[in-house]
């Protein structure tokens, strides 16, 4: 069937609620960075708000729901499914005739109508991650961040980067720090507002600085440089602070370099990591002479404070 003017179509992949980390990982690994939780073809007229949260039609289509991406390009979707049929098996997801579909949305405002599917993320009291469709002045939190869910990449919602979150927040945030792989800039703005007074974003990727620097102009948050660069390269050798939310593998190509660039009271925070990973990863940066002050776990994931021994 070929691509027409006002149809998307919707790819739904039915898992299970503790295989949908991994599924995340396998589309960031495919390229695939936007995807919602339940089908927009639904009706929540009837829904009820409780703290907030329209808890029936979380109960209803997010709870327990596929995991949907939209293109107009069906064919797109169908190689993308092939792929992942052919994935699954080696993650270890379960995989039958119904864990698929595709059909179409025939919804002249579907690219609209995605956008309920967006809940805002609230981090504790402090952090809140918005859409930009939403109204800042309604959230409590101290600090919002306003990232755009249809530029790709980071838009807080996976758990690495909740994790980065949630850990930064527990840190004095000191002066001077360098977020490698910024990807959408989201902890790079967080790290400025935290009250960082010089951040260095640094990706190998021009879209990911692109993008960054899109959105910390769209959050008019100062003190944010950027450098598309291996971090090899990067000048500077005395940060307080260095983050990383990178997958495990590259992760561990790259911790020596980020060693290297912090000061000798330094800490460095690094996500990305599986739990079932996490026993070797203490491993490893016990060899590399790193000293763990904290592990924090959500869901697959965890992530690690560490200092120089």
């Amino acid at each position: 069937m070929e691509k027409q003017n006002n149809i998307c179509y919707e790819l739904g992949i039915n898992i299970d609620e503790n295989s949908k980390d991994l599924l995340a990982s396998l589309l960031d690994d495919l390229g695939v960075d936007n995807f919602v939780l339940g089908s927009v073809d639904c009706d929540e007229d009837s829904a009820h708000f409780i703290d907030g949260v329209k808890q029936e039609f979380y109960d209803k289509y997010v709870k327990n729901s596929p995991v949907i991406i939209y293109s107009e390009d069906q064919h797109y979707l169908q190689s993308l499914q092939k792929s992942l049929e052919y994935l699954f098996p080696k993650a270890n997801i379960p995989l039958n005739n119904e864990t698929f579909y595709i059909k179409p949305i025939a919804d002249q405002n579907w690219k609209e109508s995605w956008k309920s599917s967006f809940k805002p993320i609230l981090i504790g009291s402090k952090i809140a991650i918005l859409p930009p469709w939403e109204d800042p002045a309604v959230f409590k939190q101290e600090h919002k961040i306003i990232i755009d869910p249809g530029m790709a990449f980071g838009t807080g919602q996976h758990e690495t980067t909740r994790l980065c979150l949630e850990l930064m927040l527990d840190l004095d945030m000191p002066k001077k720090v360098l977020d490698v792989g910024t990807g959408s800039g989201i902890l790079a703005i967080a790290a400025s507002q935290l009250g960082a007074q010089c951040v260095l974003a640094n990706d190998i990727d021009p879209d990911c600085i692109r993008i960054a620097m899109e959105n910390v102009l769209n959050n008019n948050v100062p003190y944010i440089q950027f450098t598309y660069d291996s971090i090899e390269n990067i000048y500077d050798k005395d940060f307080d602070l260095a983050i990383a939310n990178i997958q495990s593998k590259p992760l561990k190509m790259i911790i020596p370099a980020i060693c290297d660039h912090i000061s000798d009271s330094g800490k460095i925070l690094l996500s990305g990591i599986l739990v079932s990973e996490m026993e070797e990863f203490k491993v490893y940066l016990q060899d590399k002479h790193l000293n763990i002050e904290n592990i924090k776990v959500m869901g697959d994931w965890c992530a690690f404070i560490c200092n120089k021994n």
